[in-house]
């Protein structure tokens, strides 16, 4: 684990007196690098130590070929670093501001990932709890269904088309009120859909009235009062502008805990973490300075912020992945660089002050 894998040839500068402070010298010095004349070099465990902060555990190995691209990557910033320091831009007030602005951005995502990983796995006593106080949530109904097309008003018919009159809206609900009436009456269901079809002039098949099981949430928000019937139940007229819905309640099945864990799990996952960034946002308000920055007018189109990055690289900060819509948390940091993405540089090893 101590054998060099990354060696930066020359980039020690022995005759200069910002030798020892050159990026790739003090990068590596930092982490226990032994310098040899003008040779710098980066052992095993120092660049698995470096990848592992930057790529989730979760995320599996990092491919042969990414790490080498991440290395090559890595190397190239070490070096850009080392000549920015021999210029002495760290101490540039404008690069200090950016160091403290970016670590904000990288403490705010670590604090989102700590409480992503603090709730990723709730008890077997919260499973319960949860699922025993929403079993509403987790009923699968047996159905059946039959569909009645609207028929659009349309204008005169054109010649050779049926000149009959197309039923008004009202006539069109009255005929699915009766067709729910005979349905309770004990009428066959089939009959009933294909004698909706006939009506409405569909030429295709009839849809088949057996909708087999299903779930809540699987439904149009709407029609979701459904699970709440009792079998042997025929549901109110359901419309909307393109046909008119009616539902029979056949069986009723509560789904065991078991066969629904991982969906109470991951739903349990975000309620709490969403509970949580929503207690810390709320902990502090922010008051703008209207004077200063204009009254608070909603904008048309997405707006964003800018956030450090190379010259001419500007552009919108992403909120943490998880954290609440707009309106939520303050913003924070994209997500940190990682060895899968050899295309983004990790931060500056200096990290300049931490803004109050």
């Amino acid at each position: 684990m101590n054998a060099p894998v990354i060696t930066l040839k020359g980039a020690c500068k022995s005759a200069a007196p910002a030798a020892a402070k050159s990026g790739a010298a003090s990068a590596t010095k930092a982490a226990g690098t032994a310098n040899k004349g003008c040779v710098s070099t980066l052992t095993r465990a120092q660049f698995e130590a470096l990848t592992s902060a930057l790529q989730p555990a979760d995320k599996g190995p990092i491919p042969p070929e990414i790490r080498r691209k991440f290395a090559t990557q890595y190397s190239k910033l070490l070096v850009f670093a080392d000549a920015a320091r021999e210029l002495g831009l760290q101490n540039d007030a404008r690069v200090e501001q950016i160091v403290s602005f970016a670590r904000n951005q990288i403490l705010a995502e670590e604090l989102n990932q700590h409480y992503m990983e603090k709730y990723a796995h709730p008890s077997d006593a919260q499973l319960q709890q949860y699922y025993d106080q929403n079993k509403k949530k987790y009923v699968e109904a047996t159905l059946q269904r039959i569909i009645i097309p609207a028929q659009q008003q349309t204008a005169p018919a054109a010649q050779g088309a049926s000149d009959k009159a197309k039923p008004t809206p009202e006539e069109q609900k009255a005929f699915a009120d009766k067709v729910r009436s005979r349905w309770s009456a004990g009428e066959d269901p089939v009959a009933l859909q294909k004698e909706a079809m006939e009506r409405s002039e569909f030429k295709s098949s009839p849809p088949d009235v057996n909708m087999g099981a299903r779930k809540v949430g699987t439904l149009p928000e709407a029609h979701e009062g459904v699970f709440e019937m009792k079998p042997g139940e025929i549901s109110q007229v359901y419309a909307d502008p393109a046909a008119f819905y009616i539902y029979k309640v056949v069986s009723v099945r509560q789904i065991p805990l078991s066969e629904v864990k991982q969906q109470v799990e991951q739903t349990l996952q975000r309620q709490q973490f969403t509970e949580k960034i929503d207690a810390i946002q709320k902990s502090v308000t922010p008051e703008l300075n209207d004077a200063y920055f204009g009254p608070d007018v909603p904008p048309s189109v997405p707006q964003g912020i800018l956030r450090p990055g190379m010259p001419g690289q500007r552009g919108p900060m992403a909120a943490p992945p998880g954290a609440p819509a707009p309106g939520g948390p303050a913003p924070t940091a994209p997500n940190p660089p990682s060895p899968a993405n050899p295309g983004t540089t990790p931060p500056p090893s200096n990290s300049g002050p931490a803004s109050k």
